[in-house]
């Protein structure tokens, strides 16, 4: 039994050509190559050239030729692509093996690649629906180990939604099929209290957050996964933060930073550089936040990291707005809104950084459209903290100037948001 592309290449030989030859007006040669050492599919177009190119009928190609060796070349260049994280270029291969399956081939195993890939690249219905597929011949199977990544993945597709109360929902499913195996993975227990305190974070339950950080640091630290306890160091120092423990917040944004900085991971070492300036400007140290800000937005620059890039200037704004440096806080937003994606949660706080600095300036009108605008943004991300943060600033506003009426309307508004959040995340009131 020949591969295809042994096939090919012999005939090619046969016919004293080379891999540039054969390849001319049909494909690249690279692409010859790849097929011949059965690295690459090609498709009825290109097969059907390299045969009239080689003499022979299309059935001379195929004739003794291991379709089940092809198939299993196919599986393994899928599961390497995976492996590799080129989700993008793994789903149609997938697909095609889902669609044509053979026994030699776990299908199951297949179709969670599939829905996986689809997660990774936001086709989020798409998972949703595989991963559902999944979960019920792991069910019937009674596959504990495939029901425990089924909904470890089904818990980051309602984060990416932002529907934070179904994320928690399948995340602490998963940590109870977790606890119930006998060889359950410390590694993976770590990640679903990280992900646990990440998903009561977004939900403004800051105590409960941290004490699944706390949770996973301690598995962590048992594994010396460094990485992973800085990012739940990281996580803790911004619930802290939000709490307005600035002490804690410190404290545990200087050991996140200590650690990112002996693994010379140079974007995170960044991002934490930000959160601990942003720390010392709120405990007086203004002029000492604003440099070190300055640098780390140079450094994204520097690396061409423009979304972080702009994330920071964000937070230089809100430095110099707490410095009273109106001009500078509006230059440095401007630059934000730049650089950042039109749809991004830091455009809200652009947005809500120009409406302080209007009303500063006693241009009520201006200040209020721009933090409504900053209101608009966060709801439209389902970023329901944010927008009643923002919204409870504009009636603070209202309430100053003893305009009650726009106040109490307002805040009939925010109730009923929150309303339909709590119930759209399965809480009922």
């Amino acid at each position: 039994m020949f591969s295809l592309g042994q096939r090919i290449r012999e005939l090619r030989l046969k016919k004293g050509l080379t891999q540039i030859e054969l390849s001319r007006t049909i494909c690249t040669p690279s692409m010859i190559s790849q097929i011949e050492s059965d690295r690459a599919r090609p498709s009825y177009t290109i097969l059907y050239a390299i045969a009239e190119k080689l003499d022979v009928p299309l059935e001379r190609l195929l004739v003794d030729v291991d379709l089940n060796l092809e198939y299993i070349s196919t599986y393994k260049m899928a599961r390497a692509m995976v492996s590799a994280g080129e989700y993008a270029s793994a789903i149609p291969l997938l697909q095609e093996l889902v669609d044509t399956p053979r026994p030699q081939i776990p299908m199951l195993e297949i179709q969670y690649d599939l829905a996986e890939c689809y997660l990774f690249t936001e086709q989020l219905e798409e998972a949703e629906a595989a991963f559902h597929a999944v979960m019920e011949q792991a069910m019937l199977r009674k596959d504990h180990p495939l029901m425990l990544s089924v909904l470890r993945c089904l818990g980051q597709l309602e984060f990416k939604r932002h529907r934070y109360q179904l994320a928690v929902y399948h995340w602490q499913r998963a940590l109870e099929t977790a606890e119930r195996l006998p060889d359950a993975d410390s590694s993976l227990r770590a990640t679903l209290y990280h992900n646990l305190g990440s998903a009561h974070a977004k939900l403004g339950l800051m105590h409960d957050a941290i004490a699944f950080y706390n949770e996973a640091t301690s598995l962590y630290e048992g594994l010396e996964n460094l990485q992973e306890i800085g990012e739940v160091y990281m996580g803790l120092g911004l619930t802290y933060q939000r709490m307005h423990e600035l002490k804690r917040a410190q404290e545990y944004s200087e050991k996140a930073l200590a650690i990112f900085e002996g693994l010379d991971n140079t974007l995170m070492t960044l991002r934490i550089q930000v959160t601990r300036a942003v720390l010392f400007a709120r405990i007086g140290q203004a002029e000492e936040s604003v440099k070190q800000i300055q640098e780390a937005v140079e450094e994204f620059r520097s690396l061409g990291q423009r979304e972080e890039q702009g994330i920071a200037c964000v937070e230089l704004a809100k430095v110099h707005l707490l410095r009273g440096e109106l001009e500078h806080a509006e230059e440095v937003c401007q630059t934000a809104r730049n650089l950042l994606p039109e749809l991004h949660l830091h455009q809200g706080w652009v947005n809500r950084v120009f409406g302080r600095i209007e009303l500063r300036r006693g241009r009520f009108e201006e200040g209020l459209r721009r933090l409504q605008k900053a209101a608009d943004v966060f709801k439209r991300l389902g970023e329901a903290g944010e927008w009643d943060d923002t919204m409870y600033e504009i009636v603070e506003y209202h309430l100053s100037v003893e305009n009650y009426r726009d106040a109490y309307r307002l805040l009939d508004e925010m109730r009923r948001y929150s309303r339909e959040v709590f119930e759209s995340r399965g809480i009922v009131l």
